[in-house]
């Protein structure tokens, strides 16, 4: 048999088990999916003119959206926003930097790897426009007698960047304060630069961020801020109708399972 198609066949091997895993993963309960049950709208920031002239930036569509209390009376929160910059904007090789800080209480919420729960993640060879967006997270917290729960990332556009040549790193992350750092390829951004982030924080304390993006290029400095909160813990997991929810989503799923191999 040719080399081609044993390489196929493993490939397809290999899939295969991934999937299973994930089905098990899934169908076993390992992973609580967790629901928002208490949110807020973080204001647009005021327009900042982008150093150099021909342009602003400013910090748009931000949430803060909080699950429920678990039993040691913590609370995941996410929040997201996103950083626009006018298209021709004077920003060739510029540098952003964007913070975003919890209040004291709050911790940044840790992914299985381990890695920060913080998106984008790092990336070089300036392909962040090609960087896979998820649609639901996964990270480290007590659950429906679980040790991992998943949260949508439903705020989040298809793309985590609107041009090409991008990179993006996590500098040494600071207690209660997290940061993430674009290098911006040579030119001006041909469309409206859109630059979306969000991160997921573990709380004791009513969920609450204050965001700052610092544009740094060769005119200069500018910085837009934004801050949002939402008034006091959410209720305690019900865990029951969790698992309900639960239940019917893998039924759902099954169902359509079904009905796609009677087609």
């Amino acid at each position: 048999m040719p080399r081609g198609v044993y390489a196929v066949i493993a490939v397809g091997l290999i899939a295969t088990l991934a999937a299973a895993l994930l089905a098990t993963n899934t169908a076993s309960g390992s992973a609580a999916q967790l629901e928002y049950v208490e949110q807020a709208t973080i204001p647009d920031s005021s327009p900042v003119p982008v150093p150099g002239g021909g342009g602003q930036m400013r910090l748009t569509e931000g949430h803060i959206r909080a699950t429920g209390l678990n039993v040691s009376n913590y609370e995941l929160y996410w929040v997201t926003s996103r950083l626009v910059i006018d298209a021709g904007s004077p920003v060739g090789s510029g540098r952003i930097v964007c913070t975003v800080k919890a209040p004291k209480g709050a911790e940044i919420a840790q992914s299985p790897k381990p890695l920060r729960a913080t998106y984008p993640r790092s990336i070089d060879q300036g392909k962040l426009n090609e960087q896979p967006v998820p649609e639901v997270v996964l990270v480290r917290f007590s659950s429906h007698g679980d040790e991992l729960a998943t949260v949508r990332a439903g705020d989040l556009p298809r793309r985590f960047a609107t041009e090409p040549g991008i990179n993006l790193e996590w500098p040494n992350y600071v207690r209660g304060e997290e940061r993430i750092k674009w290098f911006l390829p040579p030119g001006p951004p041909q469309q409206d630069l859109v630059l979306p982030f969000a991160t997921v924080w573990k709380t004791t304390v009513p969920p609450a961020a204050k965001i700052a993006c610092t544009l740094e290029t060769s005119a200069g400095t500018a910085t837009v801020r934004t801050a949002g909160a939402l008034p006091k813990l959410s209720p305690p997991i019900d865990e029951e109708a969790e698992e309900r929810k639960a239940e019917e989503r893998e039924e759902a799923a099954e169902e359509e399972a079904e009905a796609a191999e009677e087609e």
